[in-house]
């Protein structure tokens, strides 16, 4: 392993493609790394959020007068303080505070703000907020009836999408309905941030966010704020998987702020984190695949319903994606697909690691096993029988398979791992399945996804600014590393730029190395083609490690704006027939136990392969491949926020939110395909979700095959054996 050499300037970024252990781990693991939670400035308020606890309701008053008596009470703050604003990433429609209306359990009613957390928690349980419930819409079955409350605006539908070519029909034909839940980001740090009034009147906010800008312009945007009113901060961010990417804590914050003039901090507790932001949207599906009798598959037909919840959120972009991979790496003559999203009075759906993927992968792969189960044939083999090759056409978007592996090679790559060879225990039956997935990297469908990033030389050594978020998947390094390159031997410093900055847009959609990487390398290469021309212009040689002695002599007299490359880089480019910028294509096997008596799972292995282009740090790309798949694993068995009958969310920490313990993990063996994309830089492309999107599906096929229950939903604690015993 490679070491990242320390100088008096700064540290000498580890190569392209070497494993090393990156500089900032250090700060983690000694306790040194300051989270978001743990900000605090000099006579700071604390403020608490007041939440419904019913899911549907005319909301007639809040009373506040009880909670003003409580000692170190400084200002109650409810919808009247900002009326009629509106918060949303994609949609408008969701307000700062609730004023007139309740939509879901937990929506924000009210904000206090005192001068220590425990009186804000005091005044918080002291407000009374009147209201009248109504009966809530929760089953979203029931969403487009016509006798079904009125959730969003102008109706219930969110939106949907339609995709119908060809009229083929096969010999045979299978259908299946499939559901799967309402999974959590569940990161480790909950939504924190802190709101500090400055003398020319503006609020400078730091808080753990996946876009910097993003969240600018939906506070200046809710709040009615002009541009430069707000500057935002990042704040140290303990994970993200999608559930930083919606407001929470921002707006609040900067609304106390400017209301009591004082620095004004707040920091969610676990229960509160798991209702404030969106989980994954969950889906019901009714699938029909046909096939001929050599398994070649003919035609495919889907009815897909997500639940987004009671506020738009980012449901339009989950629906596109799970729409548009309901086919998965498939070759079809005909398809009929249909995905529709639709409000409810359920807590809102939005990003999540997968980002509607995931769902599609559990859709047509759980399908293809199911074919598989009728032919009774090899489920691999099935597979590369059906598998599109590179070049051919995906077949709901029409858009080329270009830039990555031919996906045969990924399903070979995570079969080619030793299975244990450790015979399962006594009344325990092992089974085996597989998945292949698909998901684009970068935004894609036309929108703009530009990242800008600046280099500079001087005689220290090299500076990166960019307003990219690491939320732990490592772009600061991978930033570090793709300016290293073009300048070997030089200390590279980053510097994470505020919103002053131009945007670097947001660490979703596994974009950051393929938009702000792409951009940094574009400007170091740049400036490190003129650092060589003027070292020849004044007669110096052009070392192959350079120092900062070096340096010196090459800039000896010019100004420091001669060493400044700023590149705004937005590729690769996409349209309505090329939706998608770059795809990532993953493929799991799993291994699994299930205890006879019980119908108890063990996992006893995952292989997770996928094609990342090129390794930019080979020991971070493992890491999400193994990180991703666990919290796969987690979907597949246990991970569900509960919501009952009357909307209202159970789920109120990780007692009964259940992700995988250190006991659950079992050996996850990440195997690293790279295929250069032509356009990247590097080759690289966005790595961060593909784990996520085909090891449920993946786990789920390895449970069937091993109690023969026909697993039909995940988490499977909602499935239950053929003898009626509840898998879990």
């Amino acid at each position: 392993m490679e070491t990242q050499r320390s100088t008096e300037a700064g540290v000498v970024p580890a190569s392209v493609g070497r494993r090393a252990v990156r500089p900032q781990d250090e700060a983690k693991l000694r306790g040194q790394y300051r989270f978001a939670p743990m900000l605090h400035a000099e006579d700071e308020l604390h403020a608490v959020t007041v939440r419904a606890t019913v899911a549907r309701a005319h909301l007639n008053q809040v009373e506040t007068s009880a909670a003003m008596k409580i000692p170190g009470a400084v200002t109650v703050l409810t919808g009247a303080d900002v009326p009629g604003r509106r918060l949303g990433s994609k949609v408008q429609d969701q307000p700062v505070l609730a004023q007139h209306e309740v939509r879901h359990f937990g929506e924000p009613v009210a904000l206090v703000v005192a001068t220590s957390p425990r009186a804000a928690r005091a005044m918080a349980n002291a407000v009374t907020v009147d209201v009248e419930p109504l009966s809530p819409l929760v089953d979203p079955g029931r969403a487009l009836d016509a006798d079904a409350p009125e959730v969003g605006p102008g109706g219930n539908l969110v939106t949907r999408l339609r995709t119908r070519r060809g009229d083929s029909r096969g010999k045979h034909v299978v259908r299946r309905s499939w559901r799967t839940g309402r999974q959590d980001a569940a990161f480790l740090a909950p939504e924190a941030g802190l709101a500090v009034p400055q003398a020319d009147g503006s609020v400078h906010l730091w808080v753990a966010t996946q876009d910097l800008h993003a969240d600018h312009l939906q506070i200046v945007r809710g709040l009615g704020l002009r541009t430069d009113d707000l500057v935002v901060h990042h704040a140290g961010i303990g994970g993200a998987f999608g559930g930083r990417e919606d407001i929470t804590v921002q707006a609040h914050l900067v609304l106390a702020a400017l209301h009591t003039g004082r620095p004004v901090r707040m920091v969610y507790n676990r229960g509160e984190s798991l209702g404030a932001h969106p989980s994954r949207h969950p889906m019901r599906t009714e699938v029909e695949l046909s096939f001929d009798g050599d398994g070649r598959f003919v035609s495919l037909r889907t009815r897909t319903l997500l639940d987004g919840g009671a506020y738009a959120h980012t449901s339009l972009p989950v629906t596109a994606i799970v729409h548009d991979f309901s086919a998965g790496l498939y070759r079809f003559d005909s398809l009929d697909l249909e995905t529709t999203t639709v409000y409810t009075n359920n807590p809102p759906a939005g990003a999540m690691r997968g980002f509607g993927a995931t769902q599609a992968c559990f859709l047509i792969e759980s399908t293809v096993d199911a074919v598989a189960a009728e032919l009774r044939c090899d489920p691999v083999q099935l597979r590369l029988a059906n598998l599109i090759e590179p070049g051919e056409a995906l077949a709901t978007t029409g858009q080329p398979l270009e830039g990555c592996a031919d996906p045969r090679d990924v399903l070979r790559a995570a079969l080619s791992v030793p299975e244990p060879q450790e015979s399962p225990g006594p009344g325990m039956r092992r089974g085996r399945g597989v998945a292949i997935g698909v998901k684009s990297a970068g935004l894609g469908h036309g929108k703009p996804d530009p990242a800008t990033a600046e280099v500079r030389v001087t005689t220290d050594g090299v500076e990166v600014v960019s307003a990219a978020m690491d939320v732990g998947q490592g772009s600061n390094e991978v930033l570090c590393r793709v300016v290293g390159h073009h300048f070997p031997g030089l200390p590279v410093h980053l510097r994470t730029a505020d919103t002053r900055f131009p945007t670097a847009g947001g660490s979703k959609a596994s974009r950051q190395m393929m938009a702000s990487g792409g951009a940094a390398a574009r400007a170091a290469e740049r400036l490190a083609t003129k650092l060589s021309e003027r070292a020849r212009e004044k007669g110096l040689s052009v070392p192959l490690q350079w120092t900062t002695a070096d340096l010196a002599a090459v800039l000896a007299g010019d100004p420091p704006s001669d060493w400044t490359e700023s590149v705004t880089y937005d590729g690769p480019s996409t349209s309505a027939d090329r939706p998608h910028k770059a795809f990532q294509i993953v493929a799991h096997r799993a291994v699994v136990d299930v205890d006879e008596l019980t119908g108890c799972c063990s996992v006893v292995q995952v292989v997770c392969a996928q094609d990342c282009g090129r390794a930019i740090d080979p020991v971070a790309v493992e890491g999400q491949l193994v990180g991703g798949t666990v919290q796969g694993i987690g979907f597949a068995l246990w991970e569900e926020r509960e919501v009952d009958a009357a909307g209202r969310q159970l789920t109120t920490g990780f007692g009964d939110y259940l992700i995988p313990g250190a006991a659950d993990v079992p050996e996850v063996v990440p195997v690293v395909v790279e295929h250069a994309h032509p356009d990247l830089a590097f080759g690289a492309k966005g790595i961060g979700e593909g784990p996520l999107v085909s090891s449920p599906a993946a786990v789920a096929a390895a449970v069937r095959a091993a109690s023969g229950a026909t697993i039909d939903s995940i988490p499977l604690r909602r499935a239950a054996t053929s003898a009626g015993r509840v898998l879990t």
